[in-house]
């Protein structure tokens, strides 16, 4: 259920994007916008990041509730950050739009994720509309801003989160603006736990700079100290032989 306390119109630019508003919210926020130029510079970068998702990825609308989940881990994650010295507030401000952005994609990606287990569901066992309405509702457990580690991705980042419905955990990590890779490269996620790394899958990235990985949990929980990612020369490695390109720390 969406928070009913006052928002300053300034405040709404996410909620906008992402369809989270209701009706006589909307149309308070348009006229807002109109004369908002702080506003309307913020809109046309999350659309321009909401407008690079892939498009030709059927999905269906995972649960309104579950949206919210997104966005008040993204904000939880910017307030956290806006606690440091004065001094960093434009660091803070980027790393909202990349939580924001990041939290834009794990919509769109948990809609196709919802879609699959969905679809998974009803074919284990046929399942009448009346009974598709009691689906457990996915959680966000953890939300990770993911910060560039190069000069060459400075204006790159990413977000991994785990996915939890009840029935099955899910592992997503999205990326946006890092370098294309070539001929066999591949991006590999590691989970860092004690000083030792596992990894956690593989991905490739296309001349867009978008990247993304889910993988299935089988443990209750999934426990590590850090995430890194690497661009490896080949999706075969069992250890890190690239250079680091994305970390939480």
């Amino acid at each position: 259920m969406r928070d009913e306390r006052p928002q300053p119109q300034c405040d709404l630019c996410l909620d906008y994007i992402s369809g989270l508003l209701s009706g006589e919210e909307q149309l308070a926020f348009e006229r807002h916008l109109t004369h908002c130029e702080a506003c309307q510079m913020e809109i046309n970068e999350l659309r321009f990041v909401w407008e690079a998702l892939p498009a030709d990825m059927e999905h269906m609308e995972p649960p309104e509730d579950l949206k919210q989940q997104v966005m008040d881990a993204a904000r939880a994650a910017e307030m956290k950050g806006m606690r440091s010295i004065a001094g960093r507030r434009l660091r803070s401000k980027q790393t909202f739009y990349a939580l924001a952005a990041g939290a834009l994609a794990v919509l769109f990606l948990l809609g196709t994720i919802w879609n699959v287990q969905l679809y998974r569901d009803r074919t284990e066992s046929i399942t009448t509309i009346e009974q598709a309405l009691t689906v457990p509702a996915a959680q966000i457990r953890q939300l990770i801003p993911l910060q560039p580690q190069t000069a060459d991705a400075a204006q790159a980042y990413g977000v991994a989160c785990i996915v939890d419905n009840g029935k099955d955990k899910q592992f997503v990590v999205y990326v946006f603006g890092a370098p294309q890779t070539g001929s066999e490269q591949a991006y590999q996620v590691w989970l860092v736990k004690d000083g030792k790394r596992s990894s956690a899958g593989t991905f490739r990235v296309a001349d867009k700079g978008i990247g993304l990985l889910s993988m299935p949990i089988a443990a209750d929980t999934l426990v590590f100290d850090a995430i890194g990612i690497t661009l490896e020369p080949d999706d075969r490695g069992d250890q890190p032989r690239g250079i680091k390109i994305f970390g939480s720390a």
